[in-house]
């Protein structure tokens, strides 16, 4: 007689302790993790203020039913959520949908840092959550990183006629400068001018979603076939 299939026992949270506590770190998350005593159980004590919940049991519990965590969320004694989760695969779901958009925006800014590091400009990175990346242009030097970084991007000669040291030459720079990266990433970006002063550099900011960001880091050839040319060319007349 042919026995009827057994069930599949779900495997235990407890053994990913490391795993998951591993990612925290590495998403840069502020929480907690701990296997609760005697038992086969994860908890993950949440302290950061970019969890994608406000900080109630009721809204915890939604989102995790919304994204497919299989636990229970409950207060501690300090007012924190604690999420505890009994199955390996609860666990995992955690990961994907709570820790890797985080790793997934701090990896992209890394990388982007690296590359234009490379290349000796200066710039700042700012992740904003896990959705959007905050670049920022600037020195003292007649708007160069800007115009260098174009040249990057294919554009050496993104300067031509912009006559130097008018005051709007650095908002028609931005303005340049966000049509050739809407090109390269194929969508629309944001790009503001900020004028500078005595205490700082004049600078232009671009904001790009992290597909955007991957999108300019697959044109890293274009970062290397033209950065020799930047600082010859790229300038412009009289500049």
């Amino acid at each position: 007689m042919i026995q009827p299939a057994q069930p599949e026992v779900p495997q235990p949270a407890a053994p990913l302790q490391q795993l998951l506590d591993g990612a925290v770190r590495e998403a840069y998350f502020a929480a907690n993790v701990d296997v609760p005593e005697h038992g086969t159980a994860l908890s993950l004590t949440v302290h950061s203020s970019d969890a994608p919940f406000d900080r109630t049991v009721e809204a915890a519990t939604a989102w995790m039913t919304s994204t497919g965590i299989d636990g229970t969320a409950a207060y501690n004694e300090t007012g924190f959520i604690v999420i505890t989760m009994t199955t390996a695969a609860a666990v995992h779901q955690l990961i994907a949908v709570l820790l890797n958009p985080h790793i997934r925006a701090r990896t992209t800014a890394a990388q982007l840092t690296h590359l234009l590091q490379t290349q000796d400009l200066m710039s700042g990175i700012t992740t904003l959550g896990v959705r959007a990346i905050e670049l920022t242009l600037a020195d003292d030097d007649d708007l160069d990183t800007a115009i260098r970084f174009a040249a990057l991007l294919g554009a050496p000669g993104i300067a031509v006629a912009l006559v130097p040291h008018r005051p709007d030459r650095l908002f028609c720079l931005a303005e340049r400068i966000k049509w050739l990266v809407r090109g390269a990433v194929g969508s629309a970006v944001s790009a503001t001018a900020d004028p500078g002063c005595a205490h700082a550099p004049d600078q232009i900011t671009l904001r790009l979603t992290i597909e955007q960001t991957n999108a300019l880091l697959q044109r890293q050839c274009h970062f290397s076939d033209h950065g020799a040319q930047a600082s010859s060319i790229g300038r412009g007349p009289g500049a």
